[in-house]
């Protein structure tokens, strides 16, 4: 397996991922097609210029992806997001998931950040024992946060001190 730095070059086949993934997974993710749509093609080119976006590959197959980006303003730049965090059935349990997280913390310590926060469905156990082995810890859950088929889901916070 081998980690790419992803680009704007990338971002078609970043949202075809994405698309799938919420094709198959939407109960997982708080966000949808729709909204990926909603950002248009031009914002999500920026984005992977911008923030730090990492795909391990395996055979010219992305098996896992992952970003980071900076907070913005000098009283959150200290911070960073891990955002868009996703590995195809196949590859879980192969290390994927954990080579994306230990390239963005990596990533993180080389920008200067101090801490990493994420979020995640609070129902979504897989993922999150998946970010406690890596250190993250849960400062909260906030309730009835992502609206899913009519329902309301609670979204798990979590964190961690580099």
């Amino acid at each position: 397996m081998d980690i790419v730095k992803l680009g704007p070059e990338d971002t078609e086949r970043f949202l075809a991922l994405r698309r799938a993934m919420f094709a198959t997974e939407a109960m997982n993710f708080r966000g949808a097609s729709a909204d990926d749509d909603a950002i248009g093609l031009a914002a999500w080119r920026e984005r992977l210029a911008r923030d730090h976006v990492y795909a391990v590959v395996q055979d010219g197959t992305w098996l896992a992806v992952g970003g980071l980006t900076r907070l913005a303003g000098q009283k959150l730049d200290h911070k960073g997001l891990i955002w868009g965090m996703y590995a195809l059935p196949a590859a879980r349990g192969t290390g994927a998931a954990a080579r994306i997280l230990d390239q963005l913390e990596a990533k993180a310590r080389e920008i200067g950040l101090r801490q990493l926060q994420l979020t995640l469905m609070a129902d979504n156990t897989r993922a999150r024992r998946v970010y406690e082995r890596h250190g993250f810890a849960l400062y909260a859950t906030e309730p009835e946060s992502v609206r899913r088929d009519g329902e309301f889901a609670d979204e798990a916070l979590m964190w961690k001190r580099l």
